[in-house]
């Protein structure tokens, strides 16, 4: 450390340090950010995909499944119950699936939020130092 240097230009440097950090903290949470709703699109756009084809062979499915129940020699209600019973438990494991997708981590755990940790304690033993 050049012991030359007056305070005013310690103060300076170490003000144009923190804004740089600071500018280099916000690009990294801004494309943590982008990742994240990234990850979430791909989640959403993976449930609607999934929901638009069992709507589409649902129907068919269900008729087929009842009919054969029907040839086994159940009446047409037990068929229908057993069949929509299955179908019920399918489709929420299916929905669990896709909002397990949609949550979002806790900004804490995020490495931006590790690294602005880490810059704040060098900023404070900077500050400190003088």
């Amino acid at each position: 450390m050049n012991l030359d240097r007056g305070i005013g230009t310690v103060f300076s440097e170490l003000l144009g340090e923190i804004t740089a950090l600071i500018r280099n903290e916000i690009r990294l949470a801004k494309a943590e950010a982008a990742e994240k709703v990234r990850s979430m699109a791909i989640g959403l756009a993976l449930i609607v995909a999934g929901l638009f084809v069992l709507i589409l062979s649902l129907v068919f499915l269900l008729e087929a499944a009842v009919g054969g129940l029907l040839l086994m020699g159940l009446n047409l209600a037990l068929s229908s119950l057993i069949v929509g019973a299955v179908v019920l438990l399918l489709g929420g494991a299916a929905l669990w699936l896709g909002i397990s997708r949609l949550k979002i981590g806790r900004i804490s755990d995020s490495r931006t939020a590790q690294q602005i940790k880490r810059d704040a304690a060098t900023v404070r033993s900077q500050v400190h130092a003088l």
